[in-house]
């Protein structure tokens, strides 16, 4: 069968789906996304083909244009509003109705047996409705914008539906969820389970990882301080050298921070125990740490779960507080979401020494690893997925 892949226009957005596009392709099916400019980096890395529509969206501009001078996210706007329709995901419903219309137009050419879509991408529902075809909507983790965003989409796509020939925008035919049960929204439509399998691009292996391998832990005890890219981007830096200096003087820590080179000379020296390293594929070493500390990002935070580490979630913005909030009820992690809480070393240093030094913290996400493990691997999902295109 053919499957097209629709995708919001961010980098990041791609690739949680990317694992059950594999195992798509690895039982004979046809993979194309469809996307704009934005996607073109992470289907490459993801060695699946794309067809690019309209200009590049550029999200990361979008948000630093709504930021005060020098305020990282969380200090422009203290959390998120989930009753409105604006702000994060409102964006996304815009984005569906400028698009819809392209993706349709090549859907009818193309011809696809089955629409897979992130769970913010509605114009995937579009194309389903309008060509009596499957949508599939792929959760990236705790979903709280996705799945509870599309009554607000159906409102304000009433007219865009409409005049397709649709009543209303369809729901989804089924819903993917990496995210464990215990973990996700409570009260949150149940999706179809699938294993999460951690992919956030390609690259080469740092080669201090690759001489740990089997080599002897020193006695620190070892956090991986990730707080996603952006966050430095997003005016980050002061919060960033702020929390590793912090952080350090948590005794017997060794710190490994992912920052890139382009943000390390602003960020200044750090401590002796700290490194500051390039991004690189977190799932390679999370086996040998005893905590991590993050964005609250669904790509980490379900990295680090599905290895079985604690976590100090330091969100900024979007789902990143959902994450955090859930971890935290979950007894897996702790969740500092106040600009107060955040620029307060004492309060930092005092959460990290609570996840390394009470065993409950690490019971709690040794659970939740259980649950992931035991989740039917992407390939199990496949013919679910053929049926539902069969079925059509």
């Amino acid at each position: 069968m053919r499957v097209l892949v629709t995708t919001t226009p961010d980098p990041s957005h791609l690739p949680p789906l990317v694992p059950v596009a594999w195992a798509l392709r690895a039982a004979g099916h046809e993979v194309l996304v469809a996307g704009q400019p934005d996607s073109a980096e992470s289907a490459r890395t993801a060695g699946l083909s794309l067809v690019s529509f309209g200009e590049r969206f550029d999200t990361e501009q979008l948000v630093l244009n709504s930021l005060a001078p020098g305020k990282r996210p969380l200090e422009n706007r203290p959390g998120p509003r989930p009753a409105t329709k604006g702000g994060f995901g409102g964006v996304w419903i815009e984005r569906a109705r400028a698009m819809a219309g392209e993706y349709l137009a090549f859907a009818r050419a193309y011809r696809p047996d089955l629409i897979l879509s992130d769970p913010l991408d509605y114009s995937g529902l579009v194309i389903g409705g309008v060509l009596g075809i499957p949508a599939v909507h792929h959760r990236w983790g705790v979903d709280p914008v996705g799945t509870p965003r599309i009554p607000a989409a159906r409102e304000e796509l009433a007219d865009f539906c409409r005049a397709l020939g649709l009543d209303a925008l369809p729901d989804p035919a089924a819903v993917l969820d990496p995210c464990p049960p215990a973990l996700q929204l409570p009260g949150i439509r149940r999706g179809t389970p699938v294993r999460y399998v951690p992919f956030n691009g390609s690259g080469a292996l740092p080669d201090w990882v690759r001489a740990e391998w089997g080599a002897r832990r020193s006695g620190a005890r070892r956090v991986v301080v990730s707080l996603g890219r952006r966050t430095l981007a997003y005016h980050g830096v002061p919060f960033v050298r702020a929390l590793l200096h912090a952080l350090a003087e948590v005794p017997d820590v060794e710190l490994i921070a992912t920052v890139g080179a382009d943000h390390r000379a602003a960020v200044g020296p750090v401590p002796d125990n700290v490194r500051m390293l390039d991004p690189f594929p977190l799932h390679a070493v999370l086996g040998s740490c005893d905590a991590i500390v993050t964005h609250g990002g669904s790509a980490t935070t379900m990295t680090a779960t599905l290895h079985g580490v604690p976590q100090l979630a330091l969100p900024q913005m979007a789902d990143c507080f959902a994450h955090g909030e859930r971890l935290e009820a979950c007894g897996a992690g702790i969740s500092l979401a106040t600009v107060a809480e955040q620029d307060d070393a004492a309060v930092l240093r005092a959460s990290l020494s609570r996840l390394l030094d009470d065993p409950s913290y690490a019971a709690a996400v040794s659970r939740l690893r259980t649950d992931m493990e035991h989740m039917p691997a992407p390939a199990h999902v496949v013919p679910e997925l053929e049926h539902l295109a069969a079925r059509a």
